[in-house]
């Protein structure tokens, strides 16, 4: 039996004797063998993290070594740094690859993506001939010196020198995710406690939440290479059976729907597979695919799975699926300590308006007065035709409000005329014929390529094939948008001449450029998000964009900030209301020259 699954058992049999008052009924030791099987079931115990239920989620011990590398990989190493690692064994990691010499220069992205390229290449060309080297019996004082500690870190692995020669082909490089494990943790917030709802509603267990880390980083606009699409990551075809997913709406857009969608899926894989560990997996490699490995290797022990089966489906990801969940979950219940000072956006807020009929979301926008960018950040789901008014809101998808404005949009509902309450959708069939192009079709019934695109998504126009039905939207179904409420752009400080003083200031204007999150603005400026969010009335903190406007509200703090290409001293000290005088003072600096990557105390103005 499996040291794991023994210690396990004997934990439910301690826990069910402490209930009836026994201590081990019917477990005959001597008082030695006993003191040491209580010392290894605490020891089995203690290997446990409090956030994660060993009953539920058992860590086998051949997996503790891949949830320490995932773990790693989320809060230790950024995206500028490549693991290079043995790719069954991940507690062998070889070297690291670190770009942030280009990101301290200031290079660009491109630059930085193709030079990151050129260089794990020769370092997986170099590691693998240090291996070759070594299966070839060289010693490793011949390899170069930071890779002489190979053969003490693979000392564990089993097979003489043949292990090298394996391992050669074994090298598999891993980006580092602890800035988007950072914004996820910002993300997160709005959507946690709605999550942690819908688990408790589907008796699911709460370590689930974490799940989005792995599949998304809690992006919603996240799509994969094979289709799938969220922050819960659904296929088109798994996402019908558990999502409402038509012409009008894709509920893998929205994170709190999907998570209804993946609480029904977990619940039914569950159910069949009987245990989480398979589950979880099966939402990776699919139901079937852990069926057919408990079938042939008679057990549903994931420790046993994931060393054992063989598939040619079951590769790096779906061996790795469960212990990178569970190093998510570990990771976010230990986030002040990996990530101090990052604050979880608030959670997202709003009513939910409920309709008997089909209605233009433009009709009720233009009956309350609100704002239809606030719908449209409300309601990912809805697809652009619903927000252009060409489609019609379905009365089965839960429409959300602005909070506080549920009964007003209901009343504005009551009040439209029955003509504007339609009982189906406005749009109707079309049979491709042999001749047809999106083009001629579009022109024909008085709609557009991209709307006819949109309302059968259609990834390309040329591809349509006879017999094929197509939903045609209906010409001016709903009334034009009314204009977003455009609000007043806070001035820029004006220019002031180098050295001289400026009166202190209130507030702030910071422009968002590419990469920037709420977090690190707030950082920045010595604030909090929660400041930034409200003095912005920010509805989604995660969607700021660059090029945007937000006020910061004088914090009266010191900050700390690192200079990046492009800065001046002068610059500076207008962004942060002081002046160059006081950064030099605060700094020692006797001009006002400064470089990229230098470190500078910004005093409050």
């Amino acid at each position: 039996m499996r040291k794991s699954l023994f210690f396990s058992k004997i934990r439910v049999s301690m826990q069910s004797n402490r209930r009836s008052g026994a201590r081990f009924p019917g477990l005959v030791l001597a008082g030695g063998a006993a003191l040491v099987l209580v010392a290894a079931v605490t020891a089995a115990e203690e290997r446990y993290h409090p956030a994660i239920d060993p009953e539920l989620f058992p860590l086998p011990e051949n997996l503790e070594a891949a949830v320490e590398f995932w773990k790693d990989v989320f809060a230790t190493y950024s995206s500028d740094q490549v693991i290079l690692h043995d790719e069954r064994h991940l507690d062998v990691v070889y070297s690291v690859v670190d770009m942030g010499d280009l990101r301290a220069m200031g290079s660009s992205e491109l630059e930085i993506d193709r030079t990151r390229i050129r260089r794990v290449r020769a370092e997986m060309n170099r590691i693998a001939r240090a291996l070759r080297d070594l299966a070839a019996g060289g010693p490793a004082s011949g390899l170069p010196a930071d890779l002489r500690a190979i053969p003490g870190r693979m000392e564990h692995i089993d097979g003489g020198r043949a292990k090298y020669r394996r391992a050669a082909g074994l090298i598999r490089s891993q980006r580092g995710l602890r800035n988007r494990f950072e914004e996820a943790i910002e993300i997160s917030g709005m959507f946690m406690p709605g999550i942690r709802r819908i688990l408790t509603d589907y008796g699911l267990p709460v370590e689930i939440r974490c799940l989005p880390f792995v599949e998304s980083m809690f992006n919603y606009r996240a799509r994969s290479k094979v289709g799938a699409s969220g922050a819960w990551q659904f296929t088109a075809s798994t996402g019908r059976a558990f999502l409402q997913m038509d012409e009008a709406v894709d509920a893998r857009s929205d994170v709190l729907l999907a998570a209804e969608g993946a609480a029904r899926k977990l619940r039914q894989d569950h159910e069949s597979l009987e245990v989480w560990p398979l589950a979880l997996t099966a939402y990776n490699h699919g139901a079937g695919g852990m069926a057919r490995a408990v079938r042939r290797l008679d057990t549903r022990d994931i420790g046993v799975i994931a060393e054992k089966y063989r598939s040619r489906t079951f590769g790096f990801a779906s061996r790795n699926f469960y212990p990178e969940f569970l190093a998510a979950v570990i990771v976010y219940a230990e986030r002040e300590r990996y990530f101090p000072g990052v604050e979880p956006f608030p959670e997202i807020r709003f009513d939910v308006v409920d309709r008997e009929r089909y209605v233009a979301l433009t009709d009720l926008a233009s009956a309350t007065g609100v704002d239809m960018d606030d719908l449209a950040e409300l309601n990912p789901a809805l697809d652009r035709s619903v927000l252009a008014g060409s489609l019609l809101v379905p009365p089965r998808y839960p429409l959300r409000v602005p909070a506080g404005t549920g009964e007003q949009f209901e009343l504005a509902y009551a009040e439209l005329p029955s003509e504007r309450k339609p009982d189906r959708q406005a749009a109707f069939g079309y049979r491709v014929r042999r001749g047809d192009t999106l083009g001629a079709i579009a022109r024909r019934f008085g709609s557009s390529v991209s709307a006819i695109q949109r309302a059968n998504r259609l990834p390309r126009a040329d591809r349509i094939y006879v017999g094929q039905r197509l939903r045609i939207p209906t010409p001016g179904s709903g009334r034009a948008a009314p204009p977003p409420i455009r609000r007043a752009a806070v001035d820029p400080p004006e220019e002031r001449a180098p050295g001289t003083e400026q009166p202190a200031r209130t507030e702030i204007v910071h422009v968002v450029v590419r990469g920037e999150s709420v977090n690190r603005i707030a950082r920045k400026y010595g604030v909090s998000v929660a400041t930034v969010v409200a003095a912005n009335e920010l509805r989604r903190p995660d969607l700021i964009h660059a090029g945007q406007r937000l006020r910061i509200p004088a914090g009266g703090k010191e900050v700390v900030y690192r200079v990046r290409r492009g800065d001046t001293l002068s610059q500076l000290a207008r962004t942060f209301g002081t002046s160059t005088a006081k950064i030099q003072r605060a700094n020692g600096l006797r001009s006002s020259r400064i470089v990229v990557g230098q470190t500078l105390r910004i005093p409050a103005g």
